[in-house]
């Protein structure tokens, strides 16, 4: 019963972001200030009221860092909010298309400008993933799950080429995020349940895109690096 309450007040809380949000776009024509409301109000609301606590590490890996993809391991919803306390910049997703009809996050995410990727349409996939290379040359930072989903089974799951096509195109660097713990606080696919505890952020080290001399090294190096920081 606490769950669905704290649940609850996650959607009311959500929506209301959701209505903040659309105020100010239409106000201002600028999203940036609905993305700076996701990070510093939706965010921490959600992690409270999940009774959250985050503990992150590695944030000297990112002093001087320029725009860059972010790549993370994904196993919860609450991977979200958590990214988007823990990063110190404004984030701009790049999830897959079905989320953009998910109530509240997924509105909240259309009303913040995120990028949503039709992974049965290669063309549509392509189209998205230029527009978040606009972004990126623009100075906007990008996060990206290249697992593809949430995973449902232990380990790190093998990665989708996008992120790191994306990067090498635009010459970004890439930075491997590991989450710890979200799937045991919100688990991904019970809805009755939801417990307190700690999340564990680490951020690794950036990797130059162009270094790698292979795109599979690439994304065998970021992976790696996630095993490494997850385990």
């Amino acid at each position: 019963m606490i769950a669905i309450i704290r649940y609850g007040l996650a959607f009311l809380w959500t929506g209301l972001l959701v209505f903040l949000s659309t105020l100010v776009l239409l106000v201002t024509f600028q999203r940036k200030w609905s993305v700076q409301m996701a990070r510093t109000m939706w965010a921490p609301g959600i992690l409270w009221i999940c009774r959250t606590r985050l503990q992150i590490e590695g944030l000297k890996n990112l002093k001087d860092l320029p725009p860059a993809i972010f790549v993370a391991n994904h196993r919860s919803f609450l991977d979200i909010p958590v990214l988007f306390r823990a990063v110190p910049v404004n984030l701009h997703f790049v999830a897959k298309k079905e989320i953009r009809t998910m109530p509240f996050v997924g509105w909240y995410m259309w009303a913040t400008g995120m990028i949503f990727i039709d992974r049965q349409n290669r063309e549509k996939a392509i189209q998205s993933l230029a527009r978040a290379g606009e972004l990126i040359r623009k100075g906007k930072n990008v996060i990206m799950f290249p697992e593809g989903g949430r995973a449902r089974s232990a380990g790190i799951q093998p990665f989708k080429k996008g992120p790191f096509v994306l990067a090498r195109e635009n010459e970004l660097p890439i930075v491997p995020v590991a989450l710890i713990n979200t799937d045991k606080i919100v688990p991904p696919d019970n809805v009755t349940e939801m417990y307190s505890g700690t999340v564990v952020v680490r951020f690794g080290k950036p990797i130059q895109s162009s270094s790698a001399s292979r795109l599979e090294d690439l994304i065998e190096e970021a992976r790696g690096q996630i095993i490494d920081l997850y385990g």
